[in-house]
């Protein structure tokens, strides 16, 4: 069996599809011996580390009621979550769907992976510098091997503005420190791996002349088409050559900021991820 280095790009819903592109590379007959992800990316790259096979990546992605982990908010309730929470909604909901499956499969610290099989990106904003989870864990005097692997990734997706921050302490120093969305600092961290043969990235595009329009009226409106835009606003640019070879690309045509997603609509998302990665790595397999 071929082992694999995955590489997952954040974008925000639309990482229902970068699951299935993991499905299907499992289906290929590839093993991940490791998984790289930022945000969206780093929820698909945790359940890969954990050992999920292809057909409970589909379970475990599509059982999950999307549109309650940002339920229905009228501005004004928004813009006191800003206030009291420093975001529109909490993390709880998204924490919890991550601490049930990476439990189901027991994993909870990064102790209960294998070592080096999961990285994830983060983004202090009190230092607005990128950091590397579980890598820069002890230089905040916190052990790795005892920190939870759903804190990580819910850092990692905290989208800033959508999702308050996630708060963690500075050991070392007593400060408290506020971590975002790891997009912030690398959306796509091809830079965390090494050029390689088996290494591949997985990212989201969006069709060919197609956006999402913000009517912007206020500072809630605005916040969110910053946010958006930040996500989707480089997919209109050409494809950038990295230190990765194999790249799988999937095209979505989702506000990836839109949690309102049915189960039909993210059953074909996933199923659209898992084509892609299907025809692509069929046409050109990875070789060692």
């Amino acid at each position: 069996m071929t082992t694999v280095t995955g590489v997952f790009e954040g974008g925000g819903i639309r990482g229902i599809a970068l699951a299935g592109a993991a499905a299907a590379t499992l289906d290929l007959g590839y093993e991940f011996d490791c998984a790289v992800g930022t945000s969206a990316g780093a929820i698909v790259s945790s359940f890969v580390a954990a050992g999920y096979p292809s057909e409970e990546i589909r379970e475990v992605v599509l059982s999950v009621d999307w549109p309650s982990i940002v339920p229905e908010k009228s501005g004004l309730a928004k813009n006191l979550s800003m206030i009291f929470r420093k975001g529109f909604y909490s993390g709880t909901p998204l924490r919890k769907v991550l601490d049930q499956a990476l439990s189901a499969k027991g994993v909870r610290t990064f102790s209960d992976l294998p070592e080096g099989a999961l990285r994830v990106v983060a983004t202090d904003l009190n230092h607005g510098r990128g950091l590397i989870l579980p890598n820069d864990l002890p230089g905040l005097g916190h052990d790795p091997n005892r920190f939870l692997v759903a804190d990580a990734v819910l850092m990692s997706a905290s989208v800033p503005f959508v999702f308050e921050p996630v708060p963690i302490k500075d050991r070392t120093t007593g400060e408290r420190l506020l971590m975002a969305d790891g997009a912030m600092a690398a959306r796509f961290p091809a830079q965390l791996v090494p050029r390689a043969p088996n290494t591949v990235g997985y990212r989201l595009r969006l069709p060919a002349h197609s956006h999402t329009h913000h009517d912007i009226k206020g500072p809630v409106s605005l916040a969110t088409a910053v946010i958006g835009s930040g996500i989707t606003a480089r997919e209109d640019l050409p494809p950038l050559c990295g230190p990765i070879d194999n790249i799988v690309d999937i095209t979505v045509d989702h506000d990836s900021l839109d949690f309102d997603v049915s189960p039909a609509l993210a059953a074909e998302m996933f199923d659209t991820g898992y084509e892609a990665a299907k025809t692509q790595l069929a046409a050109n397999p990875v070789t060692i």
